[in-house]
């Protein structure tokens, strides 16, 4: 019997796509190994890394030294996480503070194609991503990106690995365009939130997907008309996942709603979700690829009265 091959659909989520790690953490455990795997996004950046390294435990390592790394504090995340924080109990300082940083990185954004320069953008993904080409890794992987000028989704799955992953996750506004063999690629969540159109079409029979942003966020401001834009710009990300969710064989949904996208202290708090929503998943995902890769087809296993 052919071979039934195991695709691992990686979504973007920003911060939250840590949870990824403690997903591939528990299925790696399991012996479930992925013969294709796809990300979009953060989705891009763990799948890339697990692609050439097939270990966790390396995963970890390297994004906790990045995390606490020169490099990644220049960035300057917590201009961006302000505009998702609660400001219930926020006294009158607090909330102008808010106010001012929120309107630093407006201004900055007006004035400039993007937030960080490319120049930063570049020397974080390499400090992160390993210097190879996409086909040579140990699991065939693609990188889901958007092109800028004509709007269609990219699959890249040869070329070089460092750039394809920065377009991947090249957020609008805050990370530059990357230019990849002559097209200006971005964030591939903006045409492709949860991949597995493209995990199917490279050959996987069975597809398991991970949605770190499947929850519409219910805390958020319409105090101003870019409040506004973001608001409907998150509302049609979330179609747009449900959409390309129901296509998947199995969704695994860390819950991970109260975690802000910019929120990168939260680390290990998110890895901690990806495996608890893992283990939760593990009857079902077994369940799955036991009738999913049985010789005997359903419909005689329920005419024998028996499970094989």
């Amino acid at each position: 019997m052919k071979h039934k091959k195991i695709g691992i659909v990686l979504g973007g989520g920003a911060a939250r796509g840590f949870a990824h790690i403690g997903v591939l953490k528990v299925l790696l455990r399991e012996g479930i190994r992925p013969d294709i795997i796809v990300g979009t996004s953060m989705g891009a950046i763990i799948a890339s890394l697990f692609a050439v390294h097939m270990d966790t435990d390396i995963i970890l390592g390297r994004i906790r030294e990045y995390l606490s790394s020169d490099k990644f504090s220049k960035i300057k995340f917590d201009l961006l996480k302000v505009a998702d924080e609660a400001a219930v109990e926020d006294g009158l300082f607090a909330a102008v503070s808010r106010y001012l940083k929120k309107s630093i990185f407006y201004s900055v954004s007006m004035t400039r194609q993007s937030y960080v320069s490319i120049e930063n953008y570049m020397l974080n993904i390499s400090s992160v991503i390993d210097d190879i080409s996409i086909q040579d890794t140990r699991v065939p992987l693609a990188v889901i990106c958007t092109n800028i000028n004509t709007g269609e989704e990219m699959v890249l799955t040869e070329g070089p690995l460092r750039p394809a992953v920065a377009a991947s996750s090249a957020i609008p506004g805050i990370f530059p365009p990357i230019d990849f063999d002559g097209r200006l690629l971005v964030d591939g969540g903006w045409v492709d939130q949860l991949p597995v159109g493209p995990c199917r079409k490279l050959g996987a029979n069975i597809v398991i997907a991970v949605d770190v942003a499947r929850k519409l966020e219910q805390d958020y401001s319409l105090d101003n008309a870019l409040d506004i834009l973001r608001r409907t710009n998150a509302i049609t990300r979330y179609t747009l996942s449900n959409l390309q969710a129901k296509d998947a064989d199995f969704l695994i949904v860390p819950e991970i709603p109260e975690i802000s996208w910019a929120d990168f202290e939260s680390f290990e708090e998110c890895v901690q979700k990806g495996q608890e929503a893992a283990e939760r998943s593990l009857p079902a995902i077994k369940h799955l690829l036991k009738e999913k890769t049985s010789l005997v087809p359903n419909f005689m296993r329920k005419l024998l009265g028996r499970k094989l």
